[in-house]
């Protein structure tokens, strides 16, 4: 009996050991599947992020109480498949590819019968896909599909394969596989995602009405947030393209409600402008893409925004200024922005037209005020001359800051009469100073009204000072000459806006008939004329008739010439080559001169000769080089720079311009080679400058310079660094 009992005892702790040992090893797997499903709750509430710590602490978890169960209990262990599977899920999301691939294979070799396979083989397929090996993994993706039993994971398989397709941007096939994925038994998130993107395959191929019935679907299967606010947004986008502005509206006004979407504020305020512009309120469509860009949040839907009111204001609006300000905005607003080439390029493209413009408008006010009114006249010469004996004498000026036309129109009737009414006052009061003499009381009243008037008056100067206008007026007419070809030019080179062009050519003609451009402002008209849909034989022969025989010696008119063979045109001069180095001479004397105004002035007009010519693109450079090194303009000379990319055609140079442009390398070594080029020489006859880059940087796209064998002073010393330069021109 006593035998009997104690073989029951023995049994009993074998069976109790045995259960205690069973729940130990399924509690330490229970822990780390808990651990792997929160770390995928993570995800899913912000599938947007490329990154997720908190999740991938989860997944770092469940790694190591898998690996736990599989050290205690052996490989061979009845749980010890399932822990290597959630090895392998683990290493995924954690974008561990190359491990969770590896132990993806060794699962499938010792573990052949395992009810896991067809599991395994799913993210095999989604590991191959990751790793680009496409064919071999789809293949193990139609192995689950023809193979596993669990109909969830052929429904994973079928949604791998169609978003693959989608991403391949063939979406037929997608929506074949996605399609197949529903008539499979899947849960919810899964449901949602392929209903998303079943919808989307749609919404791609403009085909709206099929997208939005999937996108209605999607909100009974608890959409995560991302999938959530892509498909309210597609919705309403889709309503917008059908033109059903109503529903597309009360879409995005419902997301605007829902705190969820806080983040998402800017790019659904963007579709409801874009619904106002559509609809052709555009005042309403501009005041709120205006309050989209006023909140300054640094993402691409405010960068849209920007960009969608640069064009409204250059289309629409035909305003240049604004335009060039939102162009500008959108890099400042978010610099990862899809479109910020795009962007800026406009910049840049209406910045320079927006130049040219200011510039004639400018100088036209200046020459008319200047043969029209006295006043200006007297009071511009007066101040030119003052600041021209001050520079004499490298004295500071104590002059204003202003000419009369700069601050305020001197002329005008109400000008006149509030300053006359002004000194009236300031009179009467005086008189009466004088009249009360012996009454402190009053005297000090008006006094202390004087003091006010000219306080009232110190806050209405203006506090920005405006330079004084240095130039003559015939500077200023030249330089509105060249501005008013620059901008025929700009029509015909840079928008091939032909109309624009001929205008702009044909009144250049009419006023500046002794210009040394009117050659080729004759040649481009020529041009034009010769254009499809332009084509004139009246009007080309004419001009060409008119260049050859009042402008023969012309380079455009040995053009012409040659076209018809004739063999005279080998001996013309170029008069062109020769003005352009006559001016460039000139301006490098400016230059040395330490008279940078009009060194910068002489170069303009050396640069706006002819894109093709050596000179004018030595004058760009030289320009750009005294605006980095001399006036220390870094934006000017960026624009500068960036018109040497847009404007000429000498490869070499381009090469260079391009080289300044781009953002500096973060370190260069201390013992980086030093050369004239290198060092900033200024521009001259010989040489052109390659301020501030070292020689190796350029070595492979080498100028046709002729490199300083001198030793050069540092361009920090310029008194010095003026004195070698000029030393160096005298002996060549």
């Amino acid at each position: 009996m006593k035998l009997k009992i104690k073989n029951h005892f023995i049994l009993f702790i074998i069976f109790f050991g045995f259960i205690t040992l069973s729940c130990a090893y399924y509690n330490i797997l229970f822990n780390a599947k808990k651990s792997y499903r929160s770390g995928i709750e993570i995800i899913q509430k912000e599938p947007e992020k490329e990154t997720h710590p908190q999740a991938d602490k989860y997944f770092e978890a469940t790694i190591d109480k898998c690996w736990k169960l599989i050290e205690i209990y052996s490989d061979k262990s009845k749980y010890a498949d399932d822990a290597l599977l959630y090895i392998i899920k683990s290493e995924f999301y954690l974008r561990k590819y190359a491990q969770a691939k590896s132990h993806a294979n060794q699962f499938l070799l010792k573990y052949p019968k395992s009810d896991l396979i067809p599991e395994v083989n799913l993210w095999y397929g989604k590991l191959l896909l990751k790793d680009k090996q496409f064919d071999e993994g789809k293949d193990y993706l139609f192995r689950v599909i023809n193979f596993a039993s669990q109909s969830r994971l052929k429904a994973e398989a079928y949604y791998e394969l169609g978003n693959l397709a989608y991403e391949n941007k063939n979406y037929p096939e997608a929506i074949q596989y996605f399609e197949k994925a529903l008539n499979e038994k899947t849960d919810k998130q899964y449901s949602a995602f392929i209903h998303f993107y079943l919808g989307e395959s749609y919404f791609q191929q403009k085909q709206y009405k099929e997208a939005i019935k999937l996108y209605r679907k999607v909100e009974k299967f608890s959409p995560s947030l991302d999938i959530e606010y892509r498909t309210n947004f597609n919705l309403g986008k889709s309503y917008a393209e059908l033109q059903e502005y109503n529903n597309a509206l009360i879409t995005f006004r419902k997301m605007l409600t829902a705190p969820r979407f806080k983040n998402f504020l800017s790019f659904i305020n963007n579709e409801i402008a874009t619904i106002y512009y559509r609809q052709k309120k555009i005042d309403e469509a501009v005041e709120l893409y205006r309050s989209i860009v006023r909140e300054k949040v640094s993402n691409a839907g405010t960068a849209q925004a920007s960009l969608n009111l640069a064009r409204i204001f250059e289309y629409d609006f035909k305003n240049i200024d604004s335009a060039v300000y939102y162009y500008g905005e959108v890099k400042k607003i978010f610099a990862k922005f899809e479109n910020l080439e795009f962007a800026e390029d406009k910049f840049y493209f209406l910045s320079e037209l927006k130049k040219l413009k200011d510039n004639i408008s400018r100088d036209r006010t200046l020459v008319f005020k200047y043969e029209n009114d006295r006043y200006f006249r007297d009071s511009l010469q007066t101040v030119q001359l003052e600041d021209s004996l001050f520079r004499l004498y490298n004295k500071p000026s104590t002059l204003p800051t202003d000419t009369a036309l700069n601050k305020i129109d001197t002329s005008s009737y109400l000008y006149k009469k509030n300053i006359h009414q002004l000194d009236s006052l300031v009179k009467a009061i005086s008189d009466s100073l004088v009249l009360l003499e012996n009454d402190t009381t009053r005297i000090k009243i008006l006094e202390d009204s004087l003091k006010k008037i000219n306080f009232y008056l110190q806050l209405k100067t203006p506090k920005k000072e405006i330079p004084v206008e240095r130039r003559k007026i015939s500077q200023i007419k030249e330089d509105l000459k060249i501005s008013e070809y620059q901008l025929a030019e700009f029509f015909l080179l840079q928008t091939q806006e032909y109309d624009s062009a001929i205008v702009r050519y044909k009144k250049f003609l009419s006023i500046y008939s002794d210009s040394v451009l009117i050659p080729k402002a004759i040649y481009s008209l020529y041009y034009i004329y010769s254009q499809p849909g332009y084509e004139d034989s009246v009007q080309r022969d004419s001009l060409a008739n008119l260049l050859t025989t009042k402008y023969p010696n012309s380079p455009f008119a040995r053009k012409l010439l040659m076209k018809e063979g004739d063999s005279k045109t080998e001996t013309v001069s170029d008069s062109l080559e020769a003005l352009g180095h006559s001016l460039f001479l000139k301006a490098e004397e400016s230059y040395f001169s330490n008279d940078l105004q009009q060194a910068l002035r002489l170069y303009k007009q050396v640069a706006a000769l002819d894109s093709n010519l050596i000179w004018s693109v030595k004058a760009q450079l030289a320009r750009a080089w005294i605006f980095e090194n001399d006036l220390k303009n870094i934006d000017s000379a960026l624009a500068a720079y960036n018109e040497i990319k847009t404007k000429f055609n000498q490869q070499e140079y381009l090469t260079y311009a391009s080289m300044k442009v781009k953002p500096p390398p973060e370190t260069l070594t201390s013992n980086t080679a030093v050369t004239a080029d290198s060092a900033g020489a200024p521009p001259g006859i010989r040489d052109t400058v390659l301020a501030s880059t070292s020689i190796e940087q350029i070595s492979n796209q080498p100028l046709p310079l002729q490199v300083a064998t001198t030793s050069l002073p540092p361009i920090s010393k310029i008194k010095e660094y003026r004195e070698w330069r000029r030393n160096r021109l005298t002996k060549n």
